[in-house]
């Protein structure tokens, strides 16, 4: 029995999966989890969070009793420990969810085009081409062509990946 394929309005992680490529469940437990959440934080505290926070701010860890929270500067990292007691009133009076909520934690997390993780890219591309070097006479087998092939399709969104993991299947 094979698996449907989703339709083009499915959700990313419905198509990652189709693909073979979705995360183990616990992650994306986890994951719709904190999404879950995120949004209801951000529902709860529209009213007192300026905007600029609110659309950086994002729950990458939750207990019953403490809510990690993370932003992309420290100025608005500060802003929430500042103002703590007060968004903790608030989402504890106003949810479910956070009713026993004690504590929030808020780290800076920066996004990664500001990253400098991304810089030694050019490292990375010398020992890929090295790796490719030693690989380039064997050809992709029916079942890698097919996997990259359903990941150019279901799981990618930019344009110029699709194109080049196609073509890398077609030569």
């Amino acid at each position: 029995m094979s698996k449907k394929q989703p339709n083009r309005l499915a959700q990313l992680i419905d198509h990652q999966a189709f693909a073979g490529s979705a995360l183990p469940q616990t992650l994306a437990d986890n994951m719709r989890l904190y999404i879950k959440a995120t949004n209801e934080v951000k529902e709860l505290l529209i009213d007192c969070l300026p905007e600029e926070i609110l659309n950086t701010c994002w729950v990458v860890g939750l207990t019953s009793e403490q809510l990690i929270l993370s932003v992309e500067s420290t100025t608005a990292a500060n802003h929430i420990r500042y103002l703590q007691s007060a968004y903790l009133r608030v989402l504890a009076e106003q949810s479910i969810t956070f009713k026993q909520l004690k504590q929030i934690r808020v780290i800076v997390a920066k996004t990664s085009a500001d990253n400098s993780l991304t810089k030694p890219a050019s490292s990375l591309s010398a020992i890929n081409s090295k790796s490719l070097a030693a690989n380039e006479n064997k050809a992709l087998s029916q079942n890698t062509k097919r996997t990259i092939s359903q990941a150019a399709e279901h799981v990618t969104t930019d344009e110029k990946l699709k194109k080049a993991l196609l073509r890398l299947i077609n030569d």
